[in-house]
């Protein structure tokens, strides 16, 4: 048997994380993943790491979905493809792991983030995740009651660590472009059931996901992009626009007196809120943090 053709891409903003990812890069590379960063800030360009990856310049802060697609369409022959948060720790065993469960896969997108699964958001689940009260409820160790998925319910993981075959990410033609920032994961996993899909399989590969604070230190800007992607995720899954958008104004409206207990700075984090408010209103998308500001 052929030994598949492996890609892994690293989205980031930020040479320092991933000069800090350098030892399980290398890992990586020495188990014959073909490994590159997808570089979405001006600065990482300007400096790249010395990690022994490929730099793939997106020329744009353009969200997680539209770059990394981007970034695969560049290259000619794979058989997976693995996401990477640059966030992420891995212990000396991961990439060896990695491989194994490719080679021995029993699923076309395995994932490999070391949280518990979770159902696939409906209108109350975008609701829930907008307005924080889900994060709330899961620092009151609730979670587990509140948010399970019943059984047999389609549930998904985040794609900070996950491989997809050639063959699903070219049925799907990637990650959906009409997300700015967040639910594509949750969109590519509910496209992939609906057309007969196998079930995504959780592996455990010794990875830990040590949570960035980039989406904090920037939520004045992120947190519409978020917003306009929980609109579009509802529109897409068959809601209609105008109660799309009611939903998610009203997910905003909730989560102001919840802003003091989130881990985000609060001004910025009201000033992202009144943004989100006035970009879903206006059905304007935002932008991220501009490329040649990062």
């Amino acid at each position: 048997m052929t030994a598949p053709h492996i890609v892994a891409l690293i989205p980031t903003i930020s040479g320092a994380r991933i000069a800090a990812a350098g030892p399980w890069i290398a890992g990586l590379s020495a188990h014959g993943v073909d490994v590159r960063v997808v570089a979405n800030a001006a600065s990482v360009v300007a400096s790249p790491p010395s990690v022994g990856a490929r730099v793939i310049d997106s020329r744009a802060n353009s969200g997680f979905a539209r770059s990394l697609t981007a970034a695969m369409a560049t290259i000619d022959a794979w058989d997976w493809v693995i996401l990477l948060n640059d966030d992420l720790l891995l212990d000396e065993t991961s990439p060896a792991r990695i491989r194994a469960a490719i080679v021995e896969a029993a699923s076309d997108i395995l994932l490999f983030d070391p949280e518990p699964a979770r159902p696939i958001p409906g209108r109350r689940g975008v609701f829930e995740s907008l307005s924080l009260f889900e994060a709330v409820l899961a620092r009151l160790r609730r979670r587990r009651k509140r948010f399970s998925a019943g059984p047999g319910a389609p549930t998904y993981k985040s794609f900070s660590a996950v491989a997809i075959s050639h063959a699903v990410w070219s049925d799907l033609g990637g990650l959906d472009d009409r997300f700015v920032f967040c639910f594509e994961d949750a969109y590519f996993v509910r496209a992939h059931l609906a057309r007969g899909g196998s079930t995504p399989a959780s592996v455990d590969v010794g990875i830990t996901h040590d949570k960035s604070t980039t989406t904090g230190r920037h939520i004045a800007r992120v947190l519409p992009a978020i917003a306009y992607s929980a609109r579009t995720y509802l529109v897409a899954t068959g809601c209609r626009p105008r109660l799309a958008e009611a939903l998610v104004l009203l997910a905003l409206v909730a989560r102001l007196p919840l802003v003091p207990f989130a881990a985000a700075p609060i001004r910025p984090h009201v000033l992202g809120i009144l943004r989100s408010l006035l970009a879903v209103a206006r059905r304007r998308e935002p932008a991220l943090p501009r490329y040649e500001l990062l």
